[in-house]
């Protein structure tokens, strides 16, 4: 019988690709680029840090496919020119000089409507020309030639990861971005052949990527999305046999898009943080953020789910279920016997861990040592809200690790 201890640490075997072990780490954006999107050595740094502590398998925040497609954070990372690449190949040849058996993923995406004009001095583009009540930019809907060519962004980005010398890439189909306003009756109501078909764009995608490199390809998929018209568990089960057509080598289940950014990762809200840093409200004068604070927040914070541990889990395993591509879970997990159950007794295959990352880059290390080692990572989300400020990745609830 296969212990608790030995399914966690137990490779992982998928299509194209064996990971060392069931704990990945998730893509959390790291602020750690120049502000033209070219990664810094402090990549090299973090993901160094992190294959020291016992993470194996890492997976890259969200990089750009084009300037088009930018975060409205200042210091994204890209995969989009020649500069990228180089910088790219550089880290991957740092962390893997040191711990040769890391396996390093890049995740790619673009943002669509949700971002800022002010970071990506474009239009802001999507898939329909329905704003994000979150970002509150006016958005031009993409022509159909338009689409076609970011097909081809993605390809172009897969192919530059491929060069870099990446092992994996994930595909960034989750949370709002680009990919997920196609697949979502609420951000997509085209009349054209991306609006009768709203997988059409994420199967051209991922066929030309897998046409185009010999990566294994991981998707990364929100199983909903809070909007009454959106993305529910029942419309993504139903999209289901033609995603696993696909032939990903793993697909990650999260949840939710940026019209209510805190149901993505739930937890805390520091509120003054956000005011003070998001590009969204320190440009308002400090009398109308204070009205925020006092009157609108109350009635806007209703619409947050709370927290609680392996909030992902229902949806996944239900997908689990009726899926034969391997599913990744990820969010509320902190312990190894929630590990141990995900997989033993839930029947997924992996997880993936964000915050705990944050605030232990040794945590694995820790897990291999002492199986009833909790995370200290108390899901404030100064992490997440900071990363708005021109401050990296870091855990700001004790000193940095």
């Amino acid at each position: 019988m296969t212990t608790g201890a030995e399914s966690v640490f137990k490779p992982l075997k998928l299509r194209r690709i064996t990971l060392p072990d069931r704990i990945i780490r998730a893509a959390t954006f790291e602020n750690m680029a120049d502000a033209e999107g070219v990664p810094t050595a402090k990549f090299s740094e973090l993901y160094t840090k992190l294959a020291a502590g016992g993470a194996r398998s890492i997976i890259t925040g969200f990089n750009h496919t084009s300037r088009e497609g930018r975060a409205m954070q200042h210091f994204q990372a890209g995969i989009d020119d020649s500069r990228k690449i180089e910088a790219w190949r550089q880290i991957i040849a740092d962390v893997k000089s040191a711990y040769p058996e890391t396996r390093l993923m890049i995740q790619i995406s673009h943002t669509g409507r949700q971002t800022i004009g002010q970071a990506t001095r474009t239009p802001v583009k999507g898939a329909s020309p329905i704003k994000c009540t979150y970002f509150r930019q006016r958005v031009t809907p993409l022509t159909t030639d338009e689409v076609k060519e970011k097909v081809d962004e993605y390809i172009r980005a897969a192919k530059n990861a491929q060069t870099a010398g990446f092992d994996g890439i994930q595909i960034h189909c989750a949370h709002g971005y680009l990919i997920h306003q196609f697949m979502s009756p609420f951000t997509n109501n085209r009349a054209d052949e991306y609006g009768n078909d709203r997988l059409l764009f994420l199967r051209q995608i991922v066929e030309g990527v897998k046409a185009a490199v010999t990566l294994p390809v991981f998707l990364k998929i929100s199983a909903a999305d809070d909007r009454q018209r959106g993305l529910s568990l029942p419309l993504v089960m139903s999209y289901w046999p033609v995603i696993d057509s696909l032939e990903a080598d793993a697909i990650e289940i999260s949840y939710g898009m940026m019209e209510v950014a805190f149901n993505i990762i739930r937890g805390d809200h520091p509120l003054d943080p956000v005011l003070k840093h998001n590009r969204l409200f320190n440009r308002y004068h400090p009398a109308l953020r204070w009205l925020f604070k006092h009157f609108v927040y109350h009635w806007y914070k209703r619409s947050f789910i709370d927290y609680c541990d392996l909030y992902n889990l229902e949806n996944a395993a239900k997908i689990k279920a009726i899926s034969k591509t391997p599913i990744l879970v990820t969010g509320g997990i902190r312990k190894k016997s929630q590990i141990d159950y995900i997989i033993n007794q839930r029947g997924l295959d992996g997880v993936t861990l964000s915050r705990p990352f944050v605030c232990e880059p040794d945590f694995i290390n820790r897990l291999a040592a002492d199986g009833e080692v909790i995370s200290r990572c108390t899901s404030c989300n100064l992490c997440t809200v900071m990363c708005d400020s021109r401050q990296p990745l870091r855990c700001y609830q004790g000193p940095a690790r």
